[in-house]
C-alpha cells in the first residue's frame, strides 16, 4: 500500500477526523492512476439491534465517534477492506472482482476469467475510497435507504434529508480534495446514487472528462443488465467504454 499521500490526506478535515476512511492507494497506482469510488461503508447493526440511532450520527462530522469504530472494528475501514479482499478474507467482494476484471481487460490487456489470489493484487494499480464519508447506519443497506429507515424509527422523517444533505456536502469536499491530491487519470464512480449526488451538487470535477459514472459491479442486475439510469447501457459496458476513451488516446 502506498502511503506517500497520507500527509496531504490528513489536511482534509474529515479524513483527519476519521482515519479509517483514509483512501487506499496501491503501490503501483502511479503507473495508471485510476481512482475507484464506491458508495459507503456500513456498520454491523440492524434495525432490530440498533445501538446507534440517526441522531447519534449528527455529531459524525465534528467527532471521531470512536465508540462506533471500536464496537464494529474493520466494518468502516477502507484500507482494511482492501487488504482483506486482496488476501482472500471474508467473502467474495464482487464489487472489487468485477471492477478489476474490467480494468485488467481494458487497461492491462489481460483477460481474467476466474479471479486468483495473484489477480486480486492487481488492485495495487488502483486507488479506492467510498463517496459517503459516513457509514450506512444498517448492515448491507444503501446509504439513503438506511437514513430513511433510521429516521422513521426515530419518529422524525425529516432527519433523513437533513442528514443526506450534510453527508453529500461533506463528502464532496473530501472527494474533491482526494482528486486534487492523487491526480487520477480516470475516476470511476461505481454507484449510481452517489454519482448522481455528486453531479447534482456540482462537485468540482463532476463534468470532468476523466470521470466515469457507472453502476455497482457487485450485482448482476446492475452490472450485466441494461439500466435506465445509464441510458439503457450495462454498467460493465459504461465502465469499459470510459476506460478505453481515456487510455487509448
Amino acid at each position: 500500500m502506498n502511503t506517500k499521500y497520507d500527509a496531504r490526506f490528513n489536511m482534509d478535515e474529515q479524513l483527519r477526523l476519521h482515519q479509517t476512511f483514509l483512501p487506499f492507494v496501491g503501490d503501483m497506482y502511479d503507473q495508471y492512476k485510476v481512482l475507484h469510488i464506491g458508495e459507503s461503508h456500513y456498520i454491523g447493526q440492524t434495525p432490530d439491534n440498533e445501538k446507534y440511532s440517526i441522531s447519534y450520527f449528527e455529531k459524525w462530522w465534528e467527532s471521531s465517534c470512536e465508540d462506533v469504530i471500536n464496537d464494529y472494528p474493520g466494518w468502516a475501514d477502507t484500507r482494511m477492506v482492501m487488504s482483506n479482499y486482496m488476501q482472500g478474507k471474508y467473502g467474495a467482494y464482487t464489487i472489487f472482482t468485477n471492477f478489476i476484471k474490467s480494468f485488467s481487460r481494458v487497461v492491462l490487456k489481460k483477460e481474467i476469467s476466474n479471479i486468483s489470489h495473484e489477480d486480486k493484487s492487481l488492485y495495487e494499480y488502483v486507488a479506492f475510497m467510498n463517496f459517503f464519508q459516513m457509514p450506512s447506519i444498517y448492515e448491507g443497506m444503501k446509504f439513503w435507504d438506511s437514513l430513511e429507515l433510521a429516521a422513521e424509527m426515530a419518529g422524525d422523517t425529516s432527519l433523513a434529508l437533513k442528514m443526506w444533505n450534510k453527508a453529500v456536502e461533506k463528502s464532496i469536499n473530501t472527494v474533491d480534495a482526494v482528486i486534487e491530491i492523487i491526480e487520477p487519470k480516470a475516476i470511476v464512480f461505481t454507484t449510481v446514487s452517489a454519482g448522481n449526488a455528486y453531479k447534482e451538487a456540482n462537485g468540482k470535477y463532476s463534468k470532468d472528462s476523466r470521470v466515469i459514472y457507472t453502476s455497482h459491479p457487485g450485482y448482476p442486475y446492475t452490472w450485466w443488465k441494461s439500466l435506465k439510469s445509464l441510458d439503457g447501457k450495462r454498467g460493465i459496458d459504461v465502465m469499459e467504454e470510459g476506460l478505453r476513451n481515456i487510455f487509448t488516446v
